[in-house]
């Protein structure tokens, strides 16, 4: 078998943590705030977050994580904490 040097078959998964954190920084500079005032209980709108943030994040995240995305993933998890757990569901499934 040959030897792959720097190469992964596979991406890691990031963390729960870490991918909140991503996540609340992103939205922090949409809503011109800093990360440690976005909570990852309130729901986005909450923010000010609306359809066009909507689907520049899921274009983000896209890019971030090197997946297609619904766009639609953020209204059906209006949350921090609801859309980790969603993307982290389909990271284990990709």
């Amino acid at each position: 078998m040959p030897e792959l040097k720097g190469t992964l078959l596979m991406p890691s998964i990031p963390s729960a943590e870490a991918l909140s954190s991503w996540l609340s920084a992103r939205i922090a500079t949409y809503v011109q705030r800093k990360p440690d005032e976005i909570r990852a209980d309130v729901p986005l709108a909450e923010y000010g977050l609306d359809s066009v943030y909507a689907l520049t994040l899921a274009g983000d995240l896209e890019d971030h994580l090197g997946l297609s995305l619904d766009p639609t993933l953020m209204w059906d998890h209006p949350t921090i904490a609801g859309l980790t757990q969603a993307l982290l569901q389909v990271l284990a499934g990709a």
